[in-house]
């Protein structure tokens, strides 16, 4: 049986990080093209990207059998916690990885409502996120034209 850990991630982890962008993003965001996913992995996904996320959010990645399968953070600085990533490689998704991280993130919002978004046309994302709590909150266009919007949701605590 396979065993999904869940960790706070390192430097240490920032290559292995940076491969679950370059595994996820080609086949996640191929609807929007292919400038919109070198522009997300030059931009989301560089070295650089990754240091100022552990810096400044709580990163997580979820390994199996000492390989590391996805990888999520949370920001806690704002008024409500943002996830601003969480990606499994796609060779993992729909066995739980997702749904591991996305829990593990829940726990360090200490109960506050929890927001993210997610880019408008990524089906698979969008019922995933419904799957666990989130609600629409808003829409933001992209600043290119004929890219896709953001989608903006929020999940609230159980009352």
């Amino acid at each position: 049986m396979v065993t999904i850990e869940i960790r706070k991630a390192g430097p240490d982890d920032i290559e292995a990080i940076i491969s679950v962008g370059q595994r996820t993003w080609p086949t996640t965001y191929g609807f929007a093209g292919p400038e919109y996913v070198a522009k997300g992995l030059e931009t989301w996904w560089s070295t650089e990207a990754i240091r100022r996320s552990l810096e400044n959010t709580t990163v997580l990645v979820a390994e199996e059998d000492g390989s590391v399968m996805g990888t999520g953070n949370i920001d806690l600085r704002g008024e409500a916690p943002i996830i601003w990533k969480l990606y499994v490689v796609p060779e993992a998704q729909g066995r739980g990885v997702g749904s591991a991280l996305i829990k593990e993130l829940f726990g360090y919002a200490d109960g506050r409502p929890v927001r993210l978004e997610y880019t408008d046309g990524n089906a698979p994302a969008a019922d995933f996120y419904a799957a666990h709590g989130f609600v629409e909150i808003r829409r933001e266009a992209d600043e290119r034209p004929g890219w896709p919007a953001a989608v903006w949701v929020e999940r609230r605590p159980a009352e």
